[in-house]
């Protein structure tokens, strides 16, 4: 599946203390945010029919950077140019692939 996010609400994580899990499941009974990679976040999701989106009350836009992005649980890399080799590094990381929306 392909997230594309406002680009107010990508990618740079905080700092690790204060990390929450990078993916939510919203549904009809609310947002859950406990999952720490899109695999997990897609089957919970797939359970109650919603979806699994990025927590965006945890990222920020990087300055600069590829106009793909992988997010995981151990945080995010803008450095992929086409969208196949972003999706392939996702899957190794257990994360998603993001398209910028501030370089359209």
């Amino acid at each position: 599946m392909r997230f594309r996010l406002p680009a107010a609400f990508m990618l740079a994580f905080r700092s690790a203390a204060a990390i929450a899990a990078p993916f939510c499941v919203v549904s009809a009974s609310g947002k859950q945010c406990y999952y720490y990679d899109a695999p997990s976040c897609n089957r919970a999701a797939a359970m109650v029919n919603g979806a699994c989106v990025v927590n965006d009350e945890e990222v920020r836009v990087p300055a600069g950077g590829a106009p793909f992005c992988v997010i995981s649980g151990t945080g995010s890399q803008c450095f992929y140019y086409d969208y196949s080799s972003c999706q392939r590094a996702a899957k190794i990381a257990r994360g998603t692939c993001v398209a910028r929306t501030d370089r359209d």
